[in-house]
């Protein structure tokens, strides 16, 4: 399995429009500036090129994501310029330029000229369609390993996995069981019915609604030097990285938040808000639904990628979305 790679000046561009710092947020007439209430996550971690990268600002401090209503913003200038683009703002104008010379595409297939864009955010939404294709059902554990395309996790069984974590002062560990409980293709407008802006026509996407059920055991905070108010729904679960498929196409990102159902509401209920403490065991189970974008006319897979990116090419786990 090749690494998926992005060529940058189409990543920066993408990360501009759909989740940087000047997204889609109202204004208070003449200024243009609004007062909002968001959060730093400091759990939220940065893979460039397959290795660990921290943003700073221009003294050398630790930048961390900023959430707010559902979507995750991180450093404009930090990544484009890690990523060999240069920026630029004029205050008079309130405009801010990126420049970069890099190839047009992202993430693309690594054997051939096809491409397909990173999911973008979705605003806030009240309801979600149910899902029809495959019954939810008590998942029985699989006997692949779900590394491979080959082995991947097919629909109603799970896997299960050791998944510690360790960086700047925080550590944590748990076991995970996962499966993929049931999916349905979902179309534009009904994403659009969901309350989210309609996706764009793209001849090269489709979007599937995966019902996807988590069950935690023994997670433990083992270490945190630097961190407060650090929560068991943010930190003790698995990555949901975005699909693939076995020729080679990836697309970076799925929706789970922000409607009625999906798998983040079932997080919240079933941590009941919990911080991590030291020395405390955690356990929960939450099945919820989550938005896939996949790639038209291939058979994808739903990717979770685990939190040690050493081994980048084994660091994933697939599961059916057939």
């Amino acid at each position: 399995m090749k690494m998926v790679k992005m060529r940058k000046s189409v990543f920066v561009s993408t990360i501009v429009v759909s989740s940087l710092l000047f997204g889609s947020v109202g204004a208070f007439a003449g200024t243009g500036i609004e007062a909002i209430k968001a959060k730093l996550n400091h759990n939220i971690k940065f893979v460039l090129d397959g290795s660990k990268w921290t943003p700073k600002d221009q003294s050398g401090n630790n930048l961390s994501a900023l959430v707010y209503s559902g979507s995750t913003y991180v450093p404009l200038r930090a990544v484009s310029e890690a990523l060999g683009a240069e920026v630029d703002f004029d205050a008079n104008s309130s405009t801010i330029s990126i420049n970069s010379s890099g190839d047009s595409g992202i993430p693309y297939n690594d054997d051939s000229a096809a491409s397909a864009p990173v999911a973008t955010s979705a605003p806030a939404a009240t309801s979600a369609p149910s899902t029809t294709s495959t019954p939810s059902a008590p998942s029985t554990p699989s006997t692949s390993n779900g590394k491979t395309f080959g082995s991947a996790i097919p629909v109603g069984k799970s896997v299960s996995f050791d998944d510690p974590y360790s960086y700047d002062g925080l550590a944590y560990t748990g076991n995970y069981t996962v499966s993929v409980t049931s999916v349905k293709s979902v179309t534009r407008s009904e994403i659009a019915a969901l309350g989210f802006k309609e996706p764009e026509a793209n001849s090269l996407i489709e979007y599937k609604l995966a019902k996807v059920k988590i069950t935690l055991k023994n997670g433990k905070l083992i270490s945190d030097t630097k961190h407060e108010n650090t929560y068991v729904s943010v930190a003790l679960i698995p990555a949901l990285w975005g699909s693939k498929t076995s020729d080679g196409n990836s697309i970076i990102g799925v929706t789970d938040y922000g409607f009625t159902g999906s798998l983040d509401d079932a997080l919240d209920e079933a941590t009941d808000g919990k911080k991590l403490v030291s020395g405390q065991t955690y356990n929960y189970t939450a099945e919820g639904l989550v938005i896939v974008p996949v790639t038209k006319g291939s058979a994808n897979y739903l990717t979770i990628q685990l939190n040690n990116k050493d081994d980048y090419d084994n660091s994933f786990f697939y599961f059916n979305l057939q």
